[in-house]
């Protein structure tokens, strides 16, 4: 098969899915060797579909996004897997003799969750080999895939084991999340030695980490991390100032700290070491502070918005004018600008600064439909989503010098037009974060100056004083980077501003204790 071919390589595997099924095995001839597939980066991805339409198992290739627990192996060694779109069903009946035709019903919950874990249990057989159950990250977990490995089930537990010191951990929901840590997709960026780092104590009080999840790193690893992963805007390098990482057992990012010189070039926070051990020492770029992201209004936000006061009228005024932004990102180079900014297709709204509107109408075109989609969900119910150009979605860390009094805030963002950094100074600014259920989870700040942060640009810097962290107020989040747990929207716009004052107390988070086993996690748990 030639190259150019491989990535739309498709097979149907099984054309039928029945409750009963017990055994997964497939003679696939024409699948692409495994030297062509590991030159391409391609790997073999399983799907198990049953809805109402359709019941099927296809194997495709899917281009390998990288982690640690797969890169250091050969990718013709593994198999993703997925069930995003299963719901087991009985077959449809034909019509019989006094009998009308029935189409295909759902089958109980429980014999969905069955058939999932019979099939991982049992593992799949693809050409002679054997794959088993390997790990997931945990966006995958939501996503309802994961990873299997051609090997035995004692030998991938192994693997597992020797990825890290996981023995101690003695409940099954926090051993899964932090093997899942090394299933997390990011790019490796360069091995760090031990000797580089250093561990150094969290801003603790009262019961609350106001650090969790964030470190420091220096200017001189931050340009070489620019360097090796490439991060350009307006086809210049930039240095972002925070980079969400995985390194070890470390989670969280870190913070640019000019003042962090010499041998040690990052230092970790306690709260950051998730497990100790394993040998790899790979520094994995997960995600960095970016310019010109924009926050969008979705249906919690807005309903909160509304019940402290925000007139409904101009919420539906702010939806007409995102209506009509739309509308004109495929004529008008701002708009265009901004609405590839708003999508994080920072190529494209590259090209279109250096190459103008032309070169990008079509890719847009098909950007602005693909959003108009997005205001129906999975049961086609309409759903909100408005972006407000005046708004910025940031990173959220903390103040590493301890000059922000409780709550005050710190933001410096990159302008449009010029490309310089601005700060924001002498109002107050409304900041939230998904999810956002309770009127508590909407607070508002004091946007000051302070030249100490002065070199924290495109993130939002919290105040490590008071009695509860900044983050934790809202939903009680953490610093640790998380997109869907810590990415505040800045809401700063004309008539916008809810009338209610924000002295309601938010809600108090206390997690549940999680279940302790007297013995050790095993796998088939």
């Amino acid at each position: 098969m030639a190259v150019s071919n491989i990535a739309s390589f498709k097979q149907c595997l099984q054309d039928s899915i029945k409750p009963d099924d017990m055994v997964w095995s497939y003679n696939v001839p024409n699948l692409p060797k495994e030297a062509t597939l590991n030159a391409a980066g391609l790997i073999k991805a399983i799907s198990v579909v049953s809805d109402k339409s359709r019941q099927s198992i296809t194997l495709r290739l899917n281009k390998y996004h990288a982690c640690r627990a797969v890169d250091a192996i050969k990718l013709d060694s593994f198999v993703s897997l997925s069930f995003e779109k299963f719901r087991l069903h009985y077959p449809s009946l034909a019509p019989s003799s006094g009998h009308p035709a029935r189409e295909a019903q759902p089958a109980p919950l429980k014999e969905s969750a069955d058939y999932v874990v019979r099939l991982l249990r049992h593992g799949i057989c693809l050409n002679g080999v054997q794959y088993h159950f390997y790990g997931h990250s945990n966006s995958q977990l939501k996503s309802k895939s994961c990873f299997l490995f051609a090997g035995s089930q004692d030998e991938i537990s192994r693997k597992v084991e020797a990825l890290g010191e996981f023995s101690k951990l003695k409940s099954v929901a926090k051993k899964a999340k932090r093997i899942g840590l090394l299933f997390s997709t990011g790019q490796m960026a360069l091995d760090l030695q031990p000797d580089r780092c250093q561990d150094i104590t969290d801003v603790t009080r009262d019961g609350y980490i106001f650090t969790d999840g964030c470190g420091l790193i220096s200017k001189q690893l931050a340009k070489l991390l620019v360097q090796k992963v490439d991060i350009r805007y307006r086809n210049k390098r930039y240095t972002p100032s925070v980079f969400q990482i995985r390194y070890r057992g470390y989670k969280g990012v870190l913070t640019l700290e000019p003042r962090l010189k010499g041998q040690v070039q990052a230092q970790f926070r306690e709260s950051m070491k998730k497990f100790t051990g394993g040998d790899d020492r790979s520094f994995s770029v997960v995600e960095h502070s970016k310019p010109y992201s924009f926050g969008l209004l979705n249906d919690e936000i807005i309903l909160l918005l509304s019940a402290l006061g925000v007139p409904d009228a101009t919420i539906m005024r702010k939806q007409e004018e995102y209506l009509q932004f739309l509308s004109g990102a495929t004529r008008l180079p701002e708009c265009a600008f901004r609405f590839l900014s708003s999508m994080d297709e920072t190529v494209l709204a590259e090209r279109l600064l250096l190459e103008g509107i032309e070169s990008v109408q079509s890719s847009i075109a098909k950007l602005v439909n693909r959003e108009y989609n997005k205001t129906l969900n999975k049961r086609d119910e309409q759903r909100s989503r408005i972006l407000i150009p005046q708004s910025r979605l940031l990173c959220g860390v903390c103040d590493p010098r301890n000059v922000l009094k409780e709550g005050e805030c710190a933001i410096r963002i990159t302008m449009e037009k010029d490309g310089t950094p601005r700060t924001i100074v002498g109002t107050e600014v409304i900041v939230t974060r998904n999810p956002c259920l309770h009127p508590g989870d909407i607070q508002k700040f004091r946007a000051v100056q302070c030249l100490d942060l002065s070199h924290l640009v495109d993130c939002i810097v919290f105040s490590t004083r008071g009695r509860r962290p900044s983050a934790d107020l809202m939903s009680g989040g953490d610093l640790d980077g998380d997109k869907c747990q810590l990415h505040p929207l800045i809401l700063k716009y004309a008539n916008m501003t809810p009338k209610s004052s924000f002295a309601g107390t938010p809600i108090s988070f206390h997690p549940k204790q999680l279940k302790q086993l007297t013995t050790k996690v095993a796998k088939s748990q």
